[in-house]
């Protein structure tokens, strides 16, 4: 990614903690909201990526509405 206030969190555990986490993480920056969830065949642990945008402070979080989803960046595809 080029933009520097731009990160991507991988999250790694039990898929309802997961989830939670990546609930949180939205509530504190902008974000994609969860990635699709990926599983390993014959493990309980689930891995998601959240792709949050730093330049916002804390609890103007939240995940986008389609409209500006278009014109957020990569960081969303």
């Amino acid at each position: 990614m080029s933009d520097e206030s731009m990160i991507t969190i991988e999250i790694r555990g039990h898929e309802k903690a997961v989830l939670e986490a990546a609930q949180r993480i939205s509530t504190l920056f902008l974000s994609s909201g969860p990635c699709r969830l990926r599983r390993t065949p014959g493990e309980d642990e689930v891995q998601v990526l959240v792709h949050a945008d730093i330049r916002r402070g804390a609890g103007e979080g939240g995940y986008l509405d389609p409209d500006e989803a278009e014109s957020a960046g990569s960081f969303l595809r």
